[in-house]
């Protein structure tokens, strides 16, 4: 009796124990799944969180897209204007036809540079010019590169190669147009102390290309994004005087009819 009272003793001991295990073991699984719990759900916060930051990227990239594309659209418009092309598509996202190299301008004559600051209101006939040479097939090739830089909207890569042939070419046919057209690349990035720079030299260096009554218009519209609303009125007033029922002249009575909408100037 004594000897099985003792096994039995030993053997409730032993089931105690395991009970006791088996106790620590579901805690200890519990607590384990509840963390795990608590990890997975912080990841998936996580996720969403990134998921909405990627989301906003992406629309803000869009945005950016779009605005970038309406600029081009614009700028390719108006490039075909002055090239004196076909208008370019007027549906937004319509695909844009890849247009041939602009023409060597008719201009041929440059004169030397005028006072700093008169240009862009002076009335000033031009001065003495000197013969431009014509664009070699290099000097050709290299601008037909820049151009086609800007009209596929690499702004960027215009500027670069418009400053390149200017630097390699000042004395061209060609060279008003380069510069106009550097001009044209600095407004779009809205760069516009670089902008009104370029087309200065347009009106100043170049005063019988064909470019002039464009870069002026320009520089008023520079004046404009500038806040220098009396200059831009001046400028824009002297577009419309110096050269009447041209393009740019229609453009510069539209913006000053804008600018009185606005009460500015």
């Amino acid at each position: 009796m004594a000897l099985l009272f003792a096994v039995s003793t030993t053997w409730a001991g032993e089931s105690e124990l395991e009970r006791r295990v088996r106790i620590l073991e579901q805690r200890l699984s519990s607590r384990a799944l509840m963390e795990m719990m608590q990890q997975v759900t912080q990841l998936q916060q996580e996720v969403q969180a990134l998921r909405g930051q990627v989301e906003t990227l992406e629309n803000a990239l869009k945005r950016a897209r779009e605005g970038q594309k309406r600029q081009y659209l614009d700028l390719d418009g108006r490039l075909r204007r002055l090239e004196g092309r076909a208008p370019a598509p007027a549906a937004e996202g319509g695909d844009t036809a890849s247009a041939a190299p602009p023409p060597v301008p008719a201009d041929a004559a440059v004169a030397a540079p005028s006072p700093a600051g008169s240009v862009e209101k002076a009335d000033a006939s031009p001065q003495p010019a000197a013969a431009l040479a014509p664009p070699s097939e290099k000097a050709k090739r290299h601008y037909r590169k820049a151009y086609n830089q800007l009209q596929a909207g690499h702004f960027d890569a215009a500027i670069t190669a418009f400053t390149r042939f200017l630097q390699h070419y000042p004395r061209t046919t060609l060279s008003a147009n380069a510069y106009y057209w550097l001009g044209e690349a600095y407004y779009v990035k809205r760069d516009f102390k670089a902008a009104r720079e370029a087309f200065r030299q347009v009106v100043e260096r170049y005063p019988s290309s064909l470019k002039v009554p464009d870069a002026q218009l320009k520089l008023g519209y520079v004046a404009y994004e500038q806040g220098r609303w009396k200059d831009a009125r001046g400028i824009l007033e002297n577009v419309i005087r110096r050269f009447p029922n041209t393009h740019a002249a229609g453009l510069a009575a539209n913006r000053l009819a804008r600018m009185k909408r606005e009460g500015k100037g």
